[in-house]
């Protein structure tokens, strides 16, 4: 089967309420795994916005149980009881299913022998409240936001719950990274450990990340708490630049207010002013992770520090950047991993598909007359992926 067959069929029979699913004509099977996350924001919030009064205080939810109690999903290939290897699959800004990555990870798991973990960032996938994927109350959000912000652009009711979240508190875009951070790092000590159901102890823990999930990645691999990532290979695709280069305007992540709030208090202002609203609990690895995500923000800051980071990774890293992606520029990717001229040595490919696809849709499928040109591209992108991390 090719990629458009193999992602109709995953969609067919994948149950996130499901605990283990066995995908037909394979050996592989996918379980999943409970998680708890110590990590608890603060839960009292100010009166921000007239959304209360309009029946919108959903999605300004500061405590969901479902994003400290909640599974993911695990694939292990080949009848294997436990596995002595993963690779944690790390998605996009908004996401708020699997679909797109169903396939990416059994193709993963099949090819490279390891089990392949789907893990939801916080307030994200099924972390999140079903309220904020009901496209009739989104939508009602969505003409919400574009009558009372005149020079609003690009709102949709796919981003509506996210744009209003970070217009009105962009610093829970730092808040849900750190509590992200913070949960992959317990994950990968879990996994070493011994203590993960599906893992034999001292299994290796690798990364595929796309998208703001290699943002993310590159924060957790530049902090290293105790060297946990030290032994870890890393593959970013359509991800890996500043955050400042990324133009996260679109239909499907965020509206234009709502970008221009993150690049007002993380950009344009001193990013330390967020420190006294981030209402999280600062662990033992706070301050590493801080520092990695202010080297992360501009170029121009921490150069040093944040080169010199990727070179000492510089054969734990490769990346893939796409010619015509507009959210994550494959050049910002390359300025940002490999430095002037390349002087930390990271691998990278960019390369360009010959079919119209976005940042948010490399591999488009339902499209007959490009079909086969979509299975060549994922085979050329994770094929190299396999390569590195199998």
């Amino acid at each position: 089967m090719d990629y458009f067959e193999n992602q109709m069929l995953l969609k067919s029979c994948y149950d996130l309420k499901a605990p283990e699913i066995s995908i037909p004509g394979t050996t592989t099977r996918i379980v999943h795994v409970g998680f708890h996350s110590e990590i608890k924001p603060e839960t009292k919030l100010a009166e921000t916005s007239a959304l209360k009064a309009e029946n919108y205080s959903g999605l300004l939810q500061r405590s969901f149980d479902g994003n400290y109690d909640f599974t993911y999903p695990v694939f292990i290939p080949d009848n294997k009881e436990i596995a002595d290897g993963a690779i944690v699959l790390l998605h996009g800004l908004n996401e708020r299913n699997w679909n797109k990555y169903l396939y990416w990870a059994q193709y993963l798991s099949e090819n490279t022998g390891k089990a392949v973990i789907l893990f939801p960032m916080a307030f994200h996938v099924n972390r999140s409240p079903g309220y904020w994927s009901d496209p009739r109350a989104m939508q009602e959000v969505s003409l919400y936001r574009t009558e009372h912000t005149p020079l609003n652009a690009v709102s949709t009711s796919v981003n509506a719950a996210l744009s209003t979240r970070l217009d009105l508190h962009p610093e829970w875009f730092c808040t849900s990274g750190l509590q992200s951070c913070y949960d992959l790092i317990s994950l990968t000590r879990e996994i070493r450990n011994g203590g993960h159901p599906l893992f034999k102890a001292g299994a290796s823990v690798d990364f595929f990340a796309y998208s703001v999930g290699a943002f993310l990645l590159e924060v957790l691999l530049i902090a290293n708490p105790d060297k946990i990532f030290s032994e870890s290979k890393s593959f970013l695709f359509s991800g890996g630049s500043s955050f400042q280069q990324m133009k996260g305007i679109s239909r499907y992540i965020m509206d234009a207010q709502a970008f221009d709030r993150l690049e007002e208090t993380f950009i344009r202002q001193d990013p330390k002013a967020v420190m006294p609203k981030l209402s999280i609990e600062r662990l033992n690895d706070f301050s590493q992770l801080w520092s990695s995500f202010m080297a992360m923000l501009r170029l121009d800051r921490f150069q040093t520090f944040r080169d010199r980071s990727f070179h000492k990774m510089r054969d734990q890293i490769s990346a893939i950047g796409l010619t015509k992606d507009k959210v994550i520029p494959a050049n910002s990717i390359l300025q940002t991993l490999c430095g002037t001229k390349n002087r930390n040595k990271i691998q990278m490919s960019i390369l360009d598909f010959p079919y119209q696809y976005s940042h948010e849709n490399p591999f488009p499928i339902g499209h007959e007359e490009i079909r086969s040109l979509v299975n060549q591209s994922f085979l050329q992108v994770f094929g190299k992926v396999v390569q590195f991390l199998g």
